[in-house]
């Protein structure tokens, strides 16, 4: 997940993935992934973590997990 080079339009959807989720209460984020099937919520999963890891890394300079 972390170790390919991402495109500029993968970053971008990540991203965009994860100012969604994590900006909807936590019912509605439920709700919006139990209408997805167990692929296409690993999709969505993934890309909320790599856009997580990816404002991360612009806000403190380190890598995912670093202090």
């Amino acid at each position: 997940m972390f170790g390919k080079k991402k495109t500029e339009d993968e970053a971008a959807s990540c991203a965009v993935v994860h100012l969604m989720l994590s900006s909807v209460k936590p019912s509605v984020r439920q709700e919006v992934l139990s209408t997805l099937t167990d692929d296409q919520r690993r999709q969505v999963l993934n890309a909320e973590l790599e856009g997580r890891a990816d404002q991360w890394e612009r806000k403190n300079g380190t890598e995912w997990g670093e202090s």
